[in-house]
């Protein structure tokens, strides 16, 4: 594999993959939830994200191989729980993946309102999906570029919603400050985490980054603080220009604060978060495929590099495949569910991983991050927990078969 990424781009990946479409749809929920206090939802969450954060820097500078959380766990306790950590990762990429595949029609529904009605908005995601895995087949380094510019662009429309917005802001509308109380805030929080899960993926491309152990926990903590001071400003803003739930919030937020150009200004720049999101999903989703396939827990065609472009073409289209047939089964709402409790397997692995191998402030901050982990956990619901359940079953039986013929076949007289 070529190590064509660079700490540029590993930024761009963190900050591209945590800035998705949640800034954009979860502001209106929150207000409504809670309030102005929306606001201690991101600022909760932020906090107790910042030691998992770290965990995933410390890591990073332990391991240059391709895989993340995968290859974090292999190192603690073996290939058997790392399977389940690396596949419980594919899983929430691919979630991840389709749910914000499946909100982009809305956003584009203001530009081409065909989008909005069945079936044109289903067949937006599929052809984005797959588009991307094409890409994501003719090299890294141009699917790379295509996330930088895409995390530049995305970042302008809320830089000048905040900017523009502050002088708007009304102190009225924080007299009261909790008037819903406070009792939604453990589920509004889980809900947040899904705005700000992406840092762990800056690791997963490791194979691919020049100079990796050092520049990979530098990129995970800033693709945490960047993000955690955006959302706060962004609902800041939202709330101060009496901002509401709808099915756009902050389009609508705009428009009060700039008529129809802050609307379609504010549309456009979701279209790109969520453009990007897929393009830094597209790039990372297939590399776990990737690490399981050379440790021979998966089948060994998923590692296969393809001869001209040097990416892993098989695990790419296979990743694709199964994104696009996700997005076409559930709805933006449950894939956000599960997307947001599949990553938590992801922190509580990656944070036992650090307990067992690191010393000191190492492993105290590893049981830090295994108890926020929990914590977030103790929010989910019974089926959307039930749903990953019998996905990482059907995880260990693929790879307890790929196990069984690949010792048949070295058994075989033939061989």
């Amino acid at each position: 594999m070529r190590r064509a990424l660079t700490m540029f781009d590993a930024l761009c990946l963190g900050v591209n993959a945590v800035v998705g479409s949640g800034v954009y749809l979860f502001p209106g929920t929150l207000a409504q939830r809670l309030g102005p206090a929306s606001l201690v939802a991101w600022l909760l969450t932020g906090v107790l994200c910042l030691p998992l954060a770290l965990t995933f820097a410390a890591l990073g500078s332990m391991e240059d191989r391709t895989g993340g959380s995968f290859r974090y766990a292999e190192l603690a306790f073996g290939k058997g729980i790392a399977f389940v950590v690396g596949w419980s990762a594919w899983v929430t990429s691919v979630i991840s993946w389709a749910a914000v595949a499946d909100a982009l029609p809305s956003y584009l529904a203001p530009f081409a309102p065909s989008l909005a009605i069945e079936p044109y908005g289903r067949i937006v995601p599929l052809v984005l999906v797959l588009g991307l895995a094409a890409l994501n087949v003719r090299g890294v380094k141009p699917s790379a570029r295509l996330l930088d510019a895409f995390t530049a662009l995305k970042l302008v429309p809320l830089v000048l919603f905040v900017v523009v917005g502050l002088a708007a802001v009304r102190a009225a509308e924080f007299r009261t400050f909790a008037p819903h109380g406070l009792k939604a805030l453990p589920a509004m929080a889980l809900m947040t985490v899904f705005a700000y899960q992406g840092f762990e993926v800056v690791g997963v491309p490791s194979g691919e980054v020049r100079e990796a152990r050092r520049v990979v926990p530098r990129a995970v903590l800033w693709s945490l603080f960047f993000p955690a001071v955006l959302y706060l400003f962004v609902q800041l803003v939202f709330v101060g220009v009496g901002g509401r739930a709808s099915g756009a919030p902050l389009v609508d937020a705009a428009r009060t604060l700039a008529g129809s150009t802050g609307a379609t200004l504010l549309a456009l720049g979701g279209v790109v978060s969520m453009l990007g999101f897929n393009a830094g999903t597209a790039l990372c989703t297939p590399r776990y495929l990737q690490a399981l396939a050379e440790e021979g827990l998966l089948p060994r065609a998923l590692a296969n590099v393809h001869p001209r472009y040097a990416t892993p073409a098989v695990a790419i289209v296979a990743s694709g495949a199964v994104t696009a047939v996700v997005a076409e089964l559930f709805d933006f709402e449950h894939l956000v569910d599960m997307a947001a409790l599949a990553v938590l397997a992801q922190y509580l692995a990656s944070s036992a991983a650090l307990v067992r191998l690191g010393r000191g402030r190492l492993r105290l901050l590893g049981v830090v991050s295994v108890l926020v982990s929990l914590s977030f956990g103790a929010q989910g619901e019974l089926t959307p927990l039930a749903i990953l359940g019998g996905l990482t079953l059907a995880g260990v039986a693929l790879a307890a078969l790929t196990r069984f013929f690949g010792r048949a076949r070295r058994l075989s007289p033939d061989r």
